[in-house]
């Protein structure tokens, strides 16, 4: 017999945190559980190739009062702040027949924990305080969501490591997987006497953009190559901080981006700190070497076996690892191998497997 599953969202944009909840929700209602995404944002999930099972609740976007900026001042005057209310509103969305219900943002395990029903999870991808490091109180109130009694799934061993220093608590970990039937090595024809360079082009300090722009210069007066970048993402302006010639694709379909890695000569996140990023497994995928910063990549990307790892927020060390991908075309290819078969053993359908696995377990216990 299926299980009803509630994933309580903030919102349902193109995110990479999105993408892994969106296909376990999907292969789950294959399997025949009854899925349900509920988010306080406007519908926002056109991108991503639902099967017709799967169903969405936006009661926000449902609510022309709670959506027009009056309210916010109409909230505040009464004692009851905006973003508290949308969370209640998000919590009696509910359907109160769940089975299991799943927290997928800190604040969204505030509405999971106060609607009760059924077997709360909390499905954590980053250490979320750190988002928050210059205010003091949302960090602190990111970081009680921890001590919750909901039920944990990590989404990597960096992340676990981080929960059980900071909190004395640690779950079992779930890595996201690759589509490798999307993700794959495209017949693309390479540019002639230019070495590509792929990344997510986004400006967050967290993704340490800058480092890679850093970076660049010292390649560029370093190597004696015609160097690209090729960004991708939602931001276009960012290539006028590039260094050397860049082309932004702005979010690019699956079968572009796999097309983008294909093409590339190296696939790089240079960010300060991430918890199982996809974009290395997704080049990985397409047989694109990778060089990646340490810190929530641990549990995929090895140095010197799959891919060139180095600290973050080092640039020389960055520029370092692309000249000799660049350079050491032995290297390059051992990388290269070793990357696709990694990505193989990284499948969506091990990774709904095991959260499959958790949620049977715990709804199998509350029964008895």
């Amino acid at each position: 017999m299926g299980l009803k599953i509630c994933f309580a969202m903030f919102g349902t944009a193109r995110t990479g945190g999105t993408r892994v909840l969106f296909e376990v929700g999907n292969r789950l209602a294959q399997r025949g559980h009854e899925v349900i995404f509920c988010s306080i944002r406007r519908p926002n999930h056109m991108w991503f190739n639902f099967n017709d099972k799967v169903k969405f609740i936006y009661p926000e976007s449902r609510s022309f009062w709670l959506s027009v900026g009056i309210v916010n001042r109409w909230f505040r005057f009464l004692h009851a702040p905006y973003e508290v209310e949308r969370f209640r509103v998000l919590a009696q969305s509910i359907p109160r027949d769940c089975d299991i219900t799943v927290a997928t943002y800190c604040f969204t395990a505030y509405a999971v924990y106060r609607a009760g029903v059924g077997v709360g999870f909390y499905y954590i991808q980053h250490y979320e305080p750190f988002f928050f490091m210059l205010d003091r109180y949302y960090y602190r109130m990111v970081k009680e969501t921890y001590y919750l009694p909901l039920k944990w799934i990590v989404n990597s061993s960096w992340a676990n490591r981080m929960l059980e220093k900071e909190i004395d608590r640690k779950g079992p970990v779930v890595v996201p997987g690759v589509d490798t039937k999307v993700f794959c090595p495209r017949d693309i024809k390479k540019e002639d006497g230019t070495k590509v360079i792929i990344a997510l082009g986004k400006g967050d300090r967290i993704k340490g953009l800058n480092y890679l722009f850093e970076a660049l210069k010292i390649v560029k007066k370093e190597t004696r190559f015609k160097l690209k970048l090729v960004l991708y993402g939602n931001e276009p302006s960012l290539v006028e901080q590039s260094p050397i010639p860049t082309e932004y694709v702005v979010n690019p379909p699956d079968d572009k981006l796999a097309e983008l890695y294909s093409m590339a000569d190296v696939a790089v996140t240079a960010s300060l700190y991430e918890s199982s990023p996809l974009p290395p497994l997704e080049a990985m995928a397409c047989g694109t070497p990778v060089v990646t910063t340490r810190y929530g990549t641990e549990d995929y990307c090895f140095n010197g076996v799959n891919s060139l790892v180095v600290m973050p927020e080092d640039s020389k060390g960055l520029a370092d690892a692309l000249s000799r991908m660049l350079t050491d075309e032995t290297l390059a290819e051992e990388l290269r191998k070793n990357g696709l078969k990694t990505a193989k053993e990284h499948t969506w359908d091990e990774t709904a497997n095991k959260v499959e696995k958790l949620f049977k377990n715990f709804e199998k216990a509350r029964i008895q």
